[in-house]
């Protein structure tokens, strides 16, 4: 039977992980350089996003361009 505490497998990795970053002297340094990494990775993922973003819509416009010039011949639009 559970007491109501939700159990979290990351739980026991994240305490080994501050463990070890307790002991680290440069452990500031090295989480700033893991924050570094972070953001650029935000950064390129939100970028990545948009440009796909902007292809879709492309593809939308272009679609509806195509479809658009099926039409019967002799109807003008």
């Amino acid at each position: 039977m559970s007491n109501g505490v939700t159990r979290n497998p990351y739980t026991l990795f994240l305490i080994f992980i501050l463990l070890l970053l307790s002991t680290d002297k440069s452990a500031d340094v090295k989480l700033g350089f893991v924050r570094g990494i972070i953001d650029q990775t935000t950064r390129s993922l939100s970028t990545l996003r948009e440009g796909i973003n902007a292809m879709q819509m492309s593809f939308e416009h272009a679609h509806s361009l195509f479809m658009g010039s099926t039409e019967k011949p002799g109807e003008t639009e």
